[in-house]
This record gives C-alpha cells, structure tokens and sequence, in this order.
C-alpha cells in the first residue's frame, strides 16, 4: 500500500514537467505557421522597407500665364508616383482650386525617366475668367502609393496676357504693364495711380501703402477686347470697354489709348482702395457710396454726371437714397444717381470735416448695418443725409418725391450698369420725346464718336449681385446717344 502510493506521489511530481514541454512545442509549432501564413499574404519583409523609403522628389516645375486662353503648369518628378496635382489660388480670393496633371500610368520613376506631367488650365469662360495682372500661388503635390503627400514650395507669379511682350514701371506699391512705345503713357497712368492713392487714401482710412497694384494697360479697343470678362455680342456693339478694376486681386485693366484714360484709371483705382477700407464688411456699399466715392477720388472727372444732376434737380428726378441700393435700369436715372451719389459724397466728405468718411466705413467695417454706421457717424441715417443733401443743393424735400423704379432683367452672363458716362449732352429741363436710335456701327478699334472734351469717360459694370469689394467693376463709353443704350436695352429683352 505505501508502495502504490508512493508510485503515485511520484507519476504526481514528474507530470507538471511533461505537460511544460507539451507546450514549449506547440508554441513554437504555432510560431513557425504564423510566420508562414504572413509571408503568403504579403511580400517580403525587407521588399516593404525598400519601397517606403524610395523618397518621392519634385525635380522642377513651373507655370506659365497663357491669358486669355489660360495657364500652363509642368512638373517634373521621381519616386513612387500615383498621382501628380497642381493646386492655385489667386492672391485676394478665397478660394483655392486644383487639377491633375497628365504623367501617365502610377509607377516608380527615377532621375533618367522623370514622370512629366503637364495641365492646361483654361481659363476662356465667364466662370473660370482670370484677368491680367493678378497674381497666383501654386504648389505641386505628388501622391505616392502608400498615400503620402510630397508638395512644393508655394510660388508665385504675376498672370500677363501672353500675346504681347510686357515692360514695366514701378512705383509706391504700383507696377503699370505696357507694351510698345508707349513709356510716358505708361508714366502718366502711374503718376495718376499715385496721385489718387495720395487724396483718397485719408478719406477713406486706409494706409498710403498696402498690397501691391497692378495695372496692365492696353493700347486700343481691339487689344483689350479679348482681355476682359464682358464678351457680349449685343453689348460689345454699342459700348466700348474702357477699364476694369478687380478690386480683391487689385488689378486694373485701362485702355491707355484713350483721351480719358487719365479719368478711367483714376476712378478705378479709387474701387480697389474702397475695398480695401471695407474688406471685413458683411455686405456691400450701397452703390450711392461707391460710385459717388469714386468718382469724387477721380482726378480729371467729366462733366456729364454734374449736368445730369442738374437735370434731375430741375425735374425732380432724384431717387432717394433709401432705393440706390442699386441703380434703376433707366439709363437717365442710372446717370442722375450717380451724379446724386457723388455730390452727395462730397457733401459727406468736405461738409462734415476731416475724417467723418473714414469713420463712416470704419465703422461699416466692423459688420454694423449701414445705417447704424450712418447714425454713429454723423448722427442721421440715409434719409436723414439725404435730406440735408437736398437742402444744400435746393433739391425737392424727400415728402415730395414720387418715383417708380422698374425691376431690371439679370440675367447672366450680361452686366448690370454701375456708372455710364459720356453718352452725349445732358436733357433739358423738359426733355423732348426719345428719338428713334440710330444705326451704330461695329467697334473695330478706336470709338467712332468722340464724346465730349475733358469728359473722363467711363463707368462701372458689375455681376448683378456681386458685392463691392469682390466683384468686377468694368468701365464702358457709349457710342452714340441715350437712345443707343435704349436700343440695347431692348435688343437685350432688359
């Protein structure tokens, strides 16, 4: 019996051991079928470290301004390639955009055999409209199969029209691009950008220097015609484009060939520094304002608005201030509001001492409702100013005004007027019925009839909607009479 129990006691004590080694062996079994089963599903260990550390490298790059068509971006890269992307913006505008360049099929490439790629991107419709001289960032950025991003330094580069070979003149933050012979033209222009930035940059609050302006001038019609973003038929027809101004690219376009260049160039510049003095605005100057102050900064102004003015004093055809929000589709009207805007512009300005405008946007500027900064300012809203205006000028009392302002057609892609000068003398006081509209021939080059001597030509056009400070504002002259803008009017179904 102690025997048995003692051969028991000592199978008891030899057990724990063989159990051990049962699983010391089948742990390493289970190993063994790990490693093998990971190897079947993958490649090797040390090909997956090769391939992670073929470094992707950006050789070279570049974009190249191909306005009006569009730009051309090139890239040349080594590496683990899936996917080659050029991704812009356009300084002053929110937005930023991107496209693919073609390189071909994902592969690794080496120095000997880059991946090329190029993108051309178009830029010849009203939605993907670049004007010259505004100036873009870009970055490349290669995405390599493991879905690393390898991106570029940013860089820049000033969008010229590429159909002419550019030269410049520079000065206080102002860069005029011009072509050809045309040196002191280009001289007058900057001098005229100086002088404007010099009167209205205290007006209007804003420092004498901030981001740097560029102006590109053309020589005639027929050069700037292809450059702008008003391409239509009906419209090219009867009006002629003499500026633009894209006030958050601080660009402007002039035809430097005019006699009104000098008025043209000078009431577009006075746009881009608006913008600037409301750039954290919620919504618009009212169109009163902005036409009225530029056209109050404008150094060598006409005399078609202050004749309209006149005019409309005369018969009491002044709108109130409360509806110039934006102006009537009646080309009378719309040329009376903006002689009432810039009159009452300078009401504001030099009848309520130094600094009152500038406080006016400043406080416009920090997201308050325009009459509420109209009453912190001056202590009246718009119907209150226009009321002390009227005094003023022995304008008809507010209570005595009746008007009816008929909606206006929008219809994209057509333009809706800010300003429009030099369409011929001012009415009488009793104007006589509308003749019928003359034949008027096609713009080929220079306009086919001169309007009046000193005018400064010009106005402004924007995308119906557009706010102040991001929209396009876009200079015409009419060729012909009232009764030309009529026939457009009508050719347009406005």
């Amino acid at each position: 019996m102690n025997r048995f129990i003692s051969q028991k006691l000592h199978i008891g004590q030899d057990q724990p051991r063989f159990v051990v080694r049962r699983i010391y062996v089948a742990a390493a079994l289970a190993v063994f079928i790990a490693l093998g089963l990971l190897s079947s599903f993958g490649p090797p260990v040390n090909a997956q470290v090769q391939t992670s550390t073929v470094a992707v490298e950006i050789l070279s790059h570049s974009a190249v301004s191909k306005l009006p068509d569009g730009v051309e971006f090139k890239a040349n890269v080594t590496g683990d390639v899936e996917e080659v992307t050029a991704r812009f913006s356009i300084i002053g505008r929110r937005a930023t955009q991107y496209d693919y360049l073609e390189f071909g099929e994902p592969a690794m490439y080496t120095t000997s055999a880059p991946a090329s790629g190029e993108l051309f991107y178009r830029t010849d419709t009203l939605a993907r409209y670049l004007p010259p001289g505004v100036t873009m960032e870009y970055t490349i950025e290669v995405l390599d199969s493991s879905g690393n991003l390898h991106e570029s330094e940013p860089s820049q580069i000033v969008l010229t029209d590429s159909r002419f070979e550019w030269d410049t003149v520079s000065e206080g933050g102002v860069t005029v691009y011009f072509h050809g012979p045309v040196t002191t033209r280009a001289k007058s222009m900057l001098d005229t950008s100086l002088q404007t930035i010099q009167n209205m940059a205290p007006v209007l609050g804003i420092p004498f220097e901030g981001a740097p302006i560029n102006v590109t001038m053309y020589n005639n019609i027929a050069e700037m015609t292809d450059a702008t973003a008003a391409r239509s038929g009906a419209i090219s027809r009867e009006l002629i484009t003499e500026g633009q101004a894209f006030s958050p690219e601080n660009t402007v376009l002039v035809q430097g060939g005019s006699s009104r260049a000098t008025g043209t160039m000078s009431h577009e510049l006075t746009h881009v520094l608006l913008s600037r003095a409301v750039s954290g605005a919620r919504s618009a100057v009212p169109t009163w304002l902005n036409e009225g102050l530029a056209e109050y900064g404008n150094i060598d102004p006409g005399l078609a608005y202050d004749r309209y003015l006149e005019w409309g004093i005369d018969t009491n055809r002044i709108l109130p201030l409360t509806s110039l929000g934006t102006f009537p589709g009646d080309p009378d009207l719309v040329i009376v509001s903006y002689g009432h805007g810039k009159s009452v512009a300078r009401f504001m300005v030099e009848d309520f001492g130094d600094g009152k405008m500038a406080e006016l946007l400043a406080e416009y500027n920090q997201s308050r409702r325009f009459d509420d900064a109209m009453i912190a300012t001056y202590g009246v809203d718009r119907a209150g100013m226009d009321a002390l205006w009227r005094e003023s000028v022995g304008a008809f009392a507010l209570e005595d005004v009746e008007f009816t302002v008929a909606p206006t057609a929008s219809a994209l892609p057509t333009f809706v007027p800010y300003t429009l000068d030099n369409i011929g003398a001012a009415p009488t006081s009793t104007p006589a019925p509308d003749p019928q509209p003359e034949p008027t021939p096609e713009v080929t080059g220079e306009p086919t009839a001169e309007p009046e001597e000193g005018s400064s030509g010009g106005g402004c056009f924007a995308t119906p909607g557009a706010p102040v400070d991001g929209g396009m504002a876009l200079i015409f002259i009419a060729v012909g009479s009232a009764a030309a803008i009529r026939s457009v009017r009508s050719k347009t179904g406005r």
